[in-house]
């Protein structure tokens, strides 16, 4: 009964030290009394982008620096980093004087996205970025010529950085399906166990690997007004109606569970064989050797599935809420941007969230819609009497929507996968533009 259910009233609540609940993170660098402000409501860190830290640089901010730093020899590529670095240390300080604890989020640094499929070049980086400070995680992209290039980079930056006496906090990025999750984890294990091998201590390191959300709706939805385009069934349409706004969500729960399955040990069901035996035989190699792991040193900590580009792409479509409500439960982390982070602080102002894992819930089977949000969010916080459970939502995607255009969900994560990392490609470009006129600008040289 509703009585008996605890509110959370703070994002303090909802994270829950104790139990290792839901962390919440901010997207994107913000001005230092705005990271304090949500430090002190909860907020257990940030993630970098390079938006803020432009706008100062083009608005004079760091014109000084810039000029002082062109003076001793430095190119603009270089004092673009010095002076990011800056920023990220900044950052790091105020995270770890609020949020501290050895399982917080940290402030999130990305290497160079320009040459995010260079993984010697990207192993090397990531450890200059964690000198920056203990608070700092290294954001390493699911980005390779192969996925065994991907795993190759991750075991690298993990064991190059402990031989040269820096312990490197990875947040996998980029990653956008469940057979993009299973390797990167591969990646990271195997560094772990490399580092075990060598005689290092591993219960220091901690790591998320950051699941993207949003693209995988905007992506499938897309598919799916294609097909109600073409059907005049009513039965067939209302279930294609239905499957609006869903598909991240049951991917992600169905994900969260290879999480639990590799690093808690439990088995991972998969009632509806959506998923392929070979991840399903990742998995089970994965948690025998994670178990092996903690035999080996029992510190070693689970790594962190962090729900990522979480921003509700369809406002007044679907709840501002779409990818925070359903994921709440132990050991899962969320990157909201702030608009987000005040729409859900009023929520927990207001009417309070239920303290209840939602992560396990399936998800409530009804249309999405301007007019069905609010009937939404109480389903989803409070539970409801009409469900789906994730892995049928992804088998009617399929069986209804991919299959009969001739694509699996497989292949649309693989094709956002290649477009986020050319997105991110072109803005380190833009950012480094914006250096080098400046330098220009302010040196003439």
């Amino acid at each position: 009964m509703r009585t008996n259910i605890r509110l959370a009233r703070t994002l303090r609540d909802l994270y829950d030290a104790e139990r290792g609940g839901t962390a919440f993170a901010i997207d994107g660098l913000v001005a230092p009394d705005v990271l304090t402000y949500w430090l002190q409501k909860g907020v257990m860190g940030q993630t970098s982008n390079q938006t803020l830290f432009l706008q100062q640089v083009e608005a004079g901010h760091r014109d000084a620096d810039i000029v002082a730093l062109s003076r001793q020899g430095k190119s603009p590529f270089e004092i673009y980093n010095i002076l990011y670095n800056r920023e990220a240390e900044a950052s790091a300080r105020v995270i770890q004087e609020w949020a501290g604890g050895a399982d917080s989020l940290a402030f999130s640094r990305e290497t160079d996205a320009t040459r995010a499929a260079d993984g010697d070049a990207i192993a090397t980086e990531a450890q200059e970025i964690q000198a920056i400070s203990p608070m700092v995680m290294v954001k390493l992209a699911n980005v390779g010529i192969s996925p065994e290039a991907v795993r190759w980079m991750l075991r690298e930056a993990v064991v190059r950085g402990a031989q040269r006496g820096v312990i490197v906090n990875p947040n996998i990025t980029l990653v956008f399906g469940a057979q993009h999750y299973v390797n990167t984890v591969a990646g990271f294990i195997e560094g772990l166990e490399e580092l075990v091998r060598l005689g290092y201590d591993v219960s220091g390191v901690r790591s998320v690997n950051s699941l993207f959300v949003s693209r995988v709706d905007t992506a499938v939805d897309e598919r799916i007004d294609q097909q109600l385009a073409i059907t005049d069934n009513a039965a067939d349409r209302d279930c294609l109606e239905r499957l609006k706004g869903k598909t991240a969500i049951a991917h992600a729960k169905k994900v969260y569970g290879m999480f639990r399955a590799i690093f808690l040990g439990e088995e991972f069901a998969d009632m509806c064989e959506f998923f392929p035996l070979d991840i399903h035989a990742t998995i089970k190699d994965l948690r025998e050797r994670f178990a092996r792991l903690k035999e080996q040193c029992p510190g070693v900590r689970p790594q962190r599935l962090l729900i990522a580009s979480s921003g509700n792409k369809k406002p007044g479509v679907y709840s501002d809420l779409l990818y925070v409500l359903p994921f709440l439960g132990p050991y899962l982390g969320n990157t909201l941007p702030v608009k987000s982070l005040e729409i859900l602080e009023k929520r927990l102002n207001d009417t309070g969230i239920p303290l209840r894992d939602t992560i396990f819930d399936p998800l409530p089977w009804m249309p999405q819609n301007g007019d069905t949000i609010a009937a939404w969010e109480e389903a989803v916080m409070w539970g409801s009497a009409e469900v789906e459970p994730p892995e049928q939502i992804l088998h009617l995607v399929a069986e209804r929507v991919l299959a009969p255009q001739g694509v699996s969900l497989f292949a649309i994560c693989d094709d956002l996968r290649d477009k986020g990392a050319q997105a991110f490609a072109q803005d380190q470009m833009k950012a480094y533009e914006v250096f080098k006129r400046k330098v220009e600008a302010l040196t003439g040289s």
